[in-house]
């Protein structure tokens, strides 16, 4: 299973990258279960998502508000039916024209050749501070 979740993933990767979202669509289990964690009201395409078309969604919202000009694995490891990624992603936003860049990892599972599962972590904290152009005003914890 191993040789294919590397096809997979490595398919995946280069599909997003490319922005390809036709290549992604056939990669998705029919009942997949996406999410990425992060604030949704600043970035309506995170969240939680269950079926290709949620997730396609997803991908076509995040296309409207930004534009990916550098997508980047790290690391790629597979191991099974699951592989774990470190990526760095390059955009730019649409409203805004602010850069963001940011790392995220993301770990997927495979079934019957498809992505069944997917789970992102992105430091959202990071990428809102980019987004708004300040760092956050965050109170500290009182010291005992």
């Amino acid at each position: 299973m191993t040789d294919t979740s590397r096809t997979i993933a490595e398919t995946f990767y280069a599909a997003s990258a490319a922005r390809d979202v036709e290549t992604i669509a056939r990669l998705l289990a029919d009942d997949v279960d996406w999410m990425v964690q992060g604030p949704i009201d600043l970035f309506p395409f995170l969240g939680q998502r269950r079926g290709r078309e949620a997730v396609l969604a997803g991908y076509r919202e995040m296309g409207r508000m930004m534009t990916v000009t550098r997508y980047e694995v790290e690391t790629l490891l597979v191991d099974g039916d699951r592989s774990a990624a470190l990526l760095r992603i390059t955009t730019i936003m649409g409203d805004r024209g602010r850069v963001l860049s940011c790392r995220t990892s993301q770990f997927l599972r495979f079934r019957a050749g498809k992505i069944c599962e997917m789970r992102g972590i992105i430091d959202t904290f990071d990428m809102v501070e980019q987004t708004i152009g300040r760092p956050l005003e965050v109170p500290l914890a009182p010291s005992n």
